[in-house]
């Protein structure tokens, strides 16, 4: 693989990927670009923290309000979830109206009684996969 670098003060900036097929390295390198300088604030008892999305285990909403939750805890978002959906990319995956995970936090997926598929994150914490986004999380983490 070659890599070009090209400085040019008057040309606006872009990165173009040329690969024989999209794989792991070309995914990191995007994952990379779109999360480059992202950081949410989180906001707990009378501190802001900068969170980073590699960070968060997952995102969700709870009695009308967003929070994210980290190693060292939870914090509370000033966005709304479509907001964040957008600004994490393709690193987070809607598995509910109300959750986006981290997909490199995901432990293993499993099914309840009931048939609906459960996700556990690496941190212990788990939630549940609607039915009406099931397809698109075994898709996005590639499973058929």
């Amino acid at each position: 693989m070659k890599i070009i670098t090209v400085i040019n003060e008057n040309e606006d900036e872009r990165i173009e990927i040329h690969s024989h097929k999209r794989d792991a390295l070309v995914e990191q390198i995007e994952e990379l670009v779109n999360n480059y300088g992202v950081n949410i604030n989180g906001y707990r008892d009378d501190e802001i923290v900068p969170l980073k999305p590699e960070e968060i285990f997952r995102v969700y909403v709870s009695s009308n309000k967003v929070f994210a939750s980290t190693d060292s805890g939870e914090y509370q978002l000033k966005y709304r979830l479509y907001r964040l959906e957008e600004m994490l990319g393709e690193q987070f995956i809607k598995v509910n109206q109300s959750t986006l995970v981290n997909k490199k936090k995901i432990k293993k997926f499993s099914s309840s009684w009931g048939g609906s598929l459960i996700v556990e994150l690496k941190n212990g914490e788990t939630d549940f996969i609607s039915r009406r986004q099931q397809k698109t999380v075994m898709e996005r983490m590639g499973v058929k």
